[in-house]
């Protein structure tokens, strides 16, 4: 039940109306991950990390966070992971658009 309310609130077609919950995502993750069982608080980690939010500034939420959250092992790994595919999508913009 989980997995099927975060896919139904993770729209890729609707980025503006997600915009405003990355720095709500990284108020709350490290306490989710704190207070949950691992599977739901992985779910919630991923599943709700702003990965359609391509951008520089998410990238500069995600290394602050991860600077200055202190998160566990896992979760640091799980949101590094996260993280990567903004980074791979940048690049691969930035690709498409020296092509053009």
């Amino acid at each position: 039940m989980q997995e099927a309310v975060i896919g139904g609130f993770v729209q890729t077609d609707q980025r503006e109306l997600l915009a405003p919950y990355t720095e709500k995502y990284f108020a709350a993750v490290k306490g989710i991950w704190e207070s949950r069982s691992h599977e739901m608080a992985q779910q919630i980690a991923v599943g709700l990390y702003p990965a359609v939010q391509v951008s520089r500034e998410t990238l500069d939420a995600t290394d602050a966070w991860l600077a200055s959250a202190d998160p566990s092992a896992a979760l640091r790994r799980l949101v590094s992971e996260s993280r990567s595919g903004i980074e791979r999508a940048l690049k691969a913009q930035a690709a498409d658009a020296a092509a053009a």
